[in-house]
């Protein structure tokens, strides 16, 4: 991994838009504990003077097509810098975006900055500040709000979001709550919608209090009429009132405003570079306690991994948390990433928050350990690994 701050290149009409769109990434990569200017925009003029060494990316607001330095967009392609394209709608592509990127899929951005927010979270994920799996959980009682509910979800996929609820994620057959449990650890952000009737289920009430164990982040809805509760302490509140919805206001919700779901997904953008950053500090923090328990001295490294050095030999452990549940493409990223700041007498663990995982999962990460070059290491076994490392 390199120290070099990441790059922004902007091209096309940007516009008022450049500062929108900073503000929002600075305050993105503040959450997650980094300096504001780790992220640096940088303009067309200056995009051939670039750092080559740094990680780089480029955002294209779309505009008059024929009006784009064509030749710098080409020796972008051919450097290899993935480009996000911006366009006023689906519709205009052709007219905003330069024949040469059109084959690229476009995100919609108005002229007012609707949209930036995701923009913002595409720019953290590009650079791997963000995981690039999108995952949210909707908590919610059905007897309430089964039609808002599914007018959530619809929203959040058309936004991309990767949403587990209840009635459409879990496959005929399988275990219920189990693969609830494992969706929800596996979530950057749980959707909860409190209406009046959710504290009084059992399910509802256990789901929030996972939430909160396992640190993922809640954005809870309050429904018109419900108050902030202790329980809840460590909720985003989103206070719903009548003008949320259109008309007269209807039972359970369906008819939520348009207006009101974009807000709510905006929400559950924001949030989510602070569930990395506090999932993240929980396996820090833990593994660095368990290492200084056997007199270790960990080092934690700007880009969050630890290194540490096996007492009495020459070999040193390098330690990368990982968000959530750990994938094959997960892991062959953190291997890629690792490969040039590892010495050749480190060993490379992967630590993740195990708990809630599906067993399954856990026998199936156990086997690739078996056959991979580095190893997953749950957090609850990291102080036994630890000390079979140390013997």
């Amino acid at each position: 991994m390199r120290s070099s701050p990441y790059q922004v290149v902007m091209l096309g009409a940007v516009g008022v838009r450049r500062e929108q769109l900073q503000a929002i990434v600075a305050g993105r990569v503040t959450d997650l504990g980094l300096s504001p200017g780790a992220v640096n925009f940088i303009d067309e003029k200056q995009a051939r003077s670039r750092d080559i060494r740094a990680p780089t990316m480029a955002i294209f607001f779309g505009g008059r097509a024929n009006a784009i330095d064509t030749t710098l967009v080409a020796e972008l392609i051919d450097d290899s810098v993935k480009i996000a394209l911006l366009a006023s709608s689906l519709t205009q592509v052709q007219a905003e975006i330069p024949p040469q990127l059109q084959h690229v899929n476009v995100l919609e951005v108005g002229e007012d900055g609707a949209g930036l927010e995701r923009v913002a979270t595409l720019v953290l994920e590009t650079f791997r500040l963000l995981r690039r799996e999108r995952r949210l959980f909707i908590s919610y009682r059905r007897v309430d709000a089964q039609p808002f509910a599914n007018r959530l979800y619809d929203a959040l996929d058309a936004r991309g979001f990767d949403v587990f609820i209840d009635v459409r994620s879990v496959p005929p057959a399988e275990d219920f709550q189990s693969e609830l449990w494992h969706r929800l650890c596996d979530s950057d952000v749980v959707v909860l919608i409190d209406t009046p009737g959710f504290r009084d289920s059992r399910w509802t009430r256990e789901e929030l209090a996972k939430a909160n164990a396992t640190n993922v982040q809640i954005l809870h809805l309050l429904w018109p009429g419900q108050q902030e509760d202790s329980a809840s302490s460590f909720s985003h509140f989103f206070k719903l009132t009548w003008r949320d919805f259109m008309g007269f206001w209807p039972r359970r919700g369906g008819w939520v405003r348009r207006s009101t779901l974009a807000r709510i997904c905006d929400e559950a953008e924001k949030l989510r570079a602070r569930a990395m950053a506090a999932r993240n500090r929980y396996l820090v923090d833990n593994f660095c306690d368990a290492a200084r328990d056997l007199g270790a001295e960990p080092a934690v490294q700007p880009e969050s991994w630890i290194s540490l050095s096996v007492p009495g030999t020459v070999r040193s452990l390098v330690v990368v948390p990982a968000v959530g549940v750990p994938t094959s493409d997960r892991i062959n990223e953190i291997f890629d990433d690792m490969a040039g700041a590892t010495l050749n007498n480190s060993d490379i663990w992967i630590i993740y928050d195990n708990r809630g995982v599906l067993e399954s999962w856990l026998t199936h990460l156990d086997w690739l350990d078996k056959h991979l070059p580095l190893r997953t290491i749950r957090m609850a076994q990291a102080p036994d690994f630890l000390r079979r490392a140390f013997k």
